[in-house]
């Protein structure tokens, strides 16, 4: 039997964010019709809910949810964190101890800046990690796991194959786990499959978005990614946790709400028992 367990992540209500922002309830209520078993919340989704863990247990426990992660973003230019970015980060952890069995997700996006060159980009590289590993560190202590998700943006730190390679090298010599998003890792240039094999000892958590082409993201089932055979990788090498839809296609923008039943309907063949 399959040790895989599926949820949404909270994204498609961002790309709604004015509207959907700190409607916890509702995200829940839809998630749990579309037949998701649990939900990743970014922080700036949960709005009040994240000064108030047991009222955000409450909610996902009325729908019959589980928290799977809480998406840590910051920004972790310096060699160490600054004390705003600590503050947050032990927010973060304090949250999720409410949440025995949810991954702390830790996120970086550059914005606008651009990606550096050389020994400038080696050194950001090396102080996010740096910073992350920290916020792990301290996470441990609290017994929470914590993976890193890279993305596919033009500027990230960590964008194709070669990115990669540094990577996984900079993350063996800490406990950050590392979180694919399949979906970034194809748009990244890359087979997502190989990515998978190399870097299997440290995947903690894993993130599904489909794609039709270069920055064009689809919904689930309507891309070209070969969903089915990254399912049945994970399962053949013992994978027992999560798989969240993040689901960022333009289809979002017009109704959040029906793209993630849609996600869902793709998703229940692959699902496990409750």
């Amino acid at each position: 039997m399959s040790r895989i367990f599926y949820g949404c992540q909270t994204y498609p209500w961002k790309m709604n964010q004015e509207k959907f922002a700190g409607d916890l309830p509702h995200i829940a209520s839809v998630t749990a019709q579309a037949g998701f078993q649990g939900l990743e919340a970014e922080i700036c989704m949960l709005g009040d809910y994240f000064n108030d863990p047991q009222r955000t247990r409450e909610v996902l426990e009325e729908n019959g949810l589980e928290l799977a992660a809480l998406v840590l973003h910051q920004p972790w230019c310096g060699e160490e964190e600054t004390p705003e970015e600590a503050a947050l980060s032990d927010r973060a952890i304090d949250f999720l101890t409410h949440f025995p069995r949810a991954r702390l997700m830790v996120s970086h996006h550059a914005g606008k800046d651009p990606r550096p060159e050389g020994a400038a980009l080696l050194q950001r590289r090396k102080n996010l990690i740096r910073c992350m590993s920290s916020v792990a560190d301290r996470a441990a202590e609290r017994g929470i796991v914590t993976g890193y998700h890279p993305n596919s943006a033009r500027n990230s730190l960590f964008r194709t194959r070669e990115d990669y390679d540094v990577l996984f090298e900079l993350l063996e010599e800490t406990d950050v786990g590392y979180i694919p998003d399949i979906g970034h890792i194809v748009n990244g240039g890359m087979d997502a499959l190989e990515i998978l094999k190399l870097s299997r000892h440290k995947i903690r958590h894993v993130h599904f978005k489909d794609r039709i082409a270069q920055d064009q993201w689809a919904v689930m089932g309507e891309g070209c990614i070969d969903y089915p055979a990254i399912i049945r990788y994970l399962e053949q090498t013992g994978y027992g946790g999560w798989i969240m839809v993040e689901d960022e296609s333009p289809k979002a923008l017009t109704d959040s709400d029906a793209v993630v039943r849609a996600d869902g309907a793709y998703i229940t063949p692959y699902k496990c028992a409750d």
